[in-house]
């Protein structure tokens, strides 16, 4: 058997950049195999003071996910693609839980998996050779954001996404680690300048330097990675946020004005849940069963069930969303998780009214789990303390 036949590096890069447009993908970057160095050194600088929160994929070695070879050994070349998945603006809240951006449409894991595969299959035919590569996208132990600058997507902002010059940040990075040698990208550079918006308007205060985000403030980990309970001190910032949070890109002045909707009609509104969930429909939700069939298919699986509940509980009790108040009785009294009874119970205290002290004074009665009561105490303190003060 004949071996391949010698691929010219400069040459197999233009064909993979016409090839990756051509697949629908809007930025394109090339950077070797070798280790992320200084991602590395930011990475265990950022695990060393606690910031990974319990996020266990991020607490693995630095060495693993600084090093794409750790992944394929036979890896020659870090191929860093850019999908916008910039749906529009939110429109006015109606009493709605917030989605973030990303997750408007389906699954992006999914989605992007498909075209890197067909990709692969594509470039492996127009350069005549096979190719072993691993392509992915937030799956597997890599510091991607590392990998897409070194690669000439943009450079980290102060809110540590990568911004590009020409798009903002609005999109979701892919990887193709391949064995294959491509002429590389000179590094990406730019600047926020003097610009702090980010870190001024972060609800939490989460960025705590330029490029450090405390992942134990953000709410998007508060609403999506975390799996217990959000902090009582933090509920009231986290707004009317269900499922992450867009604040730090939507004041980026390169988002203002560079931002452009998503070719990829698989992040539309129309693909999935669009930009708010409805909150009573959502608190409704009774079982795991009817959790995936009413979301599968799309990222809002991740916190699972009781996490999606929680976090819309602290979006209604936010929002002072008196028609929930009902599904928030049921939920309090009903639901199997005690994660969603405390947080339905922290959300009536906020909306209060007799109904809510009602179901509260009853609750304290019959809940047996101590955190629960903890939460239903203060909320009741709260209530008689709102409603001692207007009389």
């Amino acid at each position: 058997m004949s071996p391949d036949p010698p691929i010219n590096p400069e040459e197999a890069r233009r064909i993979l950049e016409e090839l990756a447009s051509a697949a629908g993908f809007d930025l394109i970057g090339v950077t070797s195999a070798e280790p992320l160095e200084r991602g590395g050194e930011r990475l265990r600088e950022w695990q060393e003071a606690g910031m990974a929160a319990d996020m266990g994929y991020m607490h693995r070695p630095v060495e693993l996910l600084s090093n794409p070879k750790k992944l394929q050994k036979s890896a020659r070349s870090v191929v860093s693609l850019g999908v916008s998945y910039y749906p529009g603006e939110h429109p006015e809240n109606e009493g709605g839980g917030r989605v973030a951006r990303y997750a408007w449409g389906r699954d992006y894991h999914e989605v992007i998996k498909e075209r890197l595969f067909r990709l692969r299959k594509v470039l492996e035919e127009a350069l005549g050779v096979k190719i072993k590569a691993r392509g992915f996208t937030d799956a597997v132990p890599l510091l991607e954001r590392s990998a897409a600058q070194h690669a000439g997507l943009g450079f980290f902002g102060r809110n540590s996404c990568i911004i590009n010059g020409d798009v903002g940040s609005y999109f979701f990075i892919a990887d193709l680690i391949l064995d294959l040698e491509l002429e590389p990208d000179e590094p990406g550079t730019g600047t926020c300048g003097r610009c702090t918006r980010c870190m001024d308007r972060c609800p939490t205060g989460a960025i705590k330097a330029p490029g450090v985000v405390d992942a134990r403030l953000c709410i998007s980990y508060l609403t999506i990675e975390n799996r217990g309970e959000i902090p009582r001190e933090l509920r009231p910032l986290v707004g009317d946020w269900a499922f992450g949070c867009d604040v730090c890109q939507e004041v980026c002045p390169y988002n203002k004005t560079k931002a452009t909707k998503s070719r990829w009609p698989e992040f539309s509104a129309e693909a999935g849940t669009g930009p708010y969930l409805d909150i009573v429909e959502t608190l409704g939700i009774r079982d795991e069963e009817e959790f995936e069939r009413r979301f599968a298919g799309t990222p809002l699986t991740r916190p699972g069930r009781a996490g999606l509940l929680r976090n819309c509980c602290v979006a209604a009790g936010n929002l002072k969303l008196g028609e929930a108040v009902p599904p928030l009785i049921l939920v309090l009294g009903e639901d199997d998780s005690a994660l969603v009874r405390g947080h339905a119970a922290w959300a009536l205290g906020e909306i209060g009214g007799p109904e809510s002290l009602a179901a509260l004074r009853e609750a304290a009665d019959v809940e047996r789990n101590e955190d629960c009561l903890g939460e239903i105490g203060l909320a009741l303190r709260r209530v008689r303390d709102r409603t001692e003060s207007v009389g």
